[in-house]
């Protein structure tokens, strides 16, 4: 990495390479622990051209109880050179009891470049009993090709106002995770092969479109989160040969 710029509790690792592979792992750690109320996160990213990355969540993102009011913020900029590569599976994102969160997503993307995204959202501290406790939890999403914008994802949670477990809501799902993908060759990819093969039932819900501007998303629903993220870590491996 030419430039690094960080400031705790924020902090990336050095690149690192796994044998021949031209792809530079770096680790996103947060060194505090978990984001409390009124805390700001920022991450900017920007991938030269030609450029193969990997960047990988060090553990998953807590949100502690909001015991002032105030919202967690938490915004990732990306910005993609010309025929570069970025892959981005974080963890899981847990919002605790009274948590108020907010993220949002900017990827920058070059017609010729190619980015592979996931995200993965959690009721709360599920083995505590902590199902739906937040507050909030809001989530802006955009995918912008060429400046065009050619996706805009907006999630907003409030599980005290509004019952999550409704039709048309989660329908008894916990779990909600994401993968984009956006690759100049992705009209090569056989999306009805992929689905046949996405796993459903015992919680688990699944599909998959194609976006105009070279785009996949696939969005999972699922009551376990072991078995939501072995899948989506299955079809997010399956995206990533076939790109």
């Amino acid at each position: 990495m030419p430039h690094v710029f960080q400031q705790p509790p924020l902090k990336a690792s050095r690149e690192l390479y796994e044998g021949k592979d031209p792809t530079a792992t770096v680790y996103v750690m947060e060194s505090s622990g978990g984001m409390v109320a009124g805390d700001r996160n920022d991450i900017t990213v920007k991938i030269a051209p030609d450029s193969k990355v990997r960047l990988t969540q060090q553990s998953a993102l807590k949100i502690y109880p909001s015991h002032t009011g105030d919202t967690c913020f938490y915004k990732i900029d990306v910005e993609m050179g010309a025929r570069a590569r970025l892959e981005w599976m974080p963890e899981v994102i847990i919002p605790f009891v009274d948590a108020k969160f907010q993220v949002d997503t900017t990827l920058s993307v070059a017609a010729d470049s190619t980015i592979l995204w996931g995200e993965i959202i959690a009721p709360g501290r599920e083995k505590r009993g902590e199902v739906f406790d937040y507050e909030s939890f809001r989530s802006n999403f955009k995918i912008f090709v060429d400046d065009e914008l050619i996706a805009f994802d907006s999630l907003h949670f409030s599980p005290k106002e509004v019952d999550l477990s409704g039709v048309g809501v989660l329908e008894g799902a916990m779990y909600v995770g994401s993968v984009w993908l956006v690759a100049p060759n992705v009209a090569e990819v056989d999306i009805r092969a992929i689905q046949e093969t996405l796993r459903v039932g015992d919680g688990l819900q699944a599909g998959m479109t194609r976006l105009e501007g070279n785009a996949i998303h696939c969005r999972w629903l699922g009551r376990d989160q072991w078995a939501l993220q072995q899948e989506m870590k299955r079809v997010y491996a399956l995206l990533a040969e076939m790109v």
